[in-house]
């Protein structure tokens, strides 16, 4: 078993804590209370719980550390991560339409960010109980276990996730000319959680993720478990990815990274 660090074990609180009342939601998905935000984006009444849930807990445990999260996101919250104090950035429900329709591919999501650098990361799928953590220098972990990024090298052999979002009407013409040219070479999922998707390339299970128009709460807390699995995290541009300003994100094994990223 790892030595697990004492923020780890508060994220970990938080996020299982949270996923109390999204385990009895699940269970009585017609009760749900539902609002539109955007095309195809919605935020439920089990969004504001698993919020209000972590939010208590985490402030709870440490009342100095600042928050963002994303159903109490305002634009100038932004200006958190230009301060020098610890900073959760929260999803307390990623995989909302899949949760919606009772399809178990969800997670809660914290990452925790020092100075601009991810250096915690905590996701955890309730149903399947898979807890994920990583925190730097500690490598990243699956209930207990050590993971890594798979040893693929070739994109052919591989399994790539991806996401887009319909509400990004003008991004998707070039996006589904990448679809395509992923998909002549290899397999392509597309499950509908970034956190979880990242969580899976930490864990070897998918071999490469891309995607565009992203918020920093999908990201922060997968962001440093590819990164402490082996795996590499760039922008689209094949640079060093910014959370404060980079919306489209690359991660794979370090093998096919190349191969990837000249085919996008």
């Amino acid at each position: 078993m790892p030595l697990i660090p004492p923020i780890i074990t508060v994220m970990e609180k938080a996020c299982k804590n949270a996923s109390k009342s999204l385990i009895r939601d699940f269970g009585e998905l017609e009760k749900l209370q539902i609002s539109k935000k955007d095309m195809n984006d919605f935020v439920s009444s089990a969004d504001i719980k698993a919020s209000k849930s972590i939010a208590y807990s985490l402030s709870k445990d440490k009342p100095d550390f600042l928050q963002i999260d994303e159903e109490t996101f305002q634009s100038s919250d932004i200006e958190k991560l230009n301060q020098d104090k610890p900073l959760f950035i929260i999803d307390p429900l990623d995989g909302t339409l899949n949760f919606m329709h009772g399809i178990q591919f969800f997670a809660v999501s914290i990452g925790l960010v020092v100075r601009k650098e991810i250096i915690a990361g905590a996701i955890y799928n309730p149903i399947l109980n898979e807890f994920f953590w990583a925190h730097k220098g500690s490598g990243a972990w699956l209930n207990g276990t050590r993971i890594r990024v798979s040893n693929r090298r070739h994109l052919e052999d591989c399994m790539i996730a991806t996401g887009f979002q319909i509400k990004n009407q003008d991004s998707l013409p070039s996006y589904f000319k990448e679809l395509q040219a992923i998909g002549s070479k290899t397999g392509i999922r597309r499950l509908g959680s970034a956190a979880m998707d990242l969580a899976y390339v930490a864990n070897g299970k998918f071999d490469g993720f891309w995607e565009h128009n992203l918020k920093m709460w999908d990201i922060a807390g997968g962001i440093i478990l590819v990164k402490e699995a082996g795996g590499v995290i760039m922008n689209e541009k094949g640079k060093n990815f910014d959370l404060s300003t980079d919306l489209s994100l690359i991660a794979s094994n370090p093998s096919i990274y190349e191969e990837l990223i000249k085919n996008l």
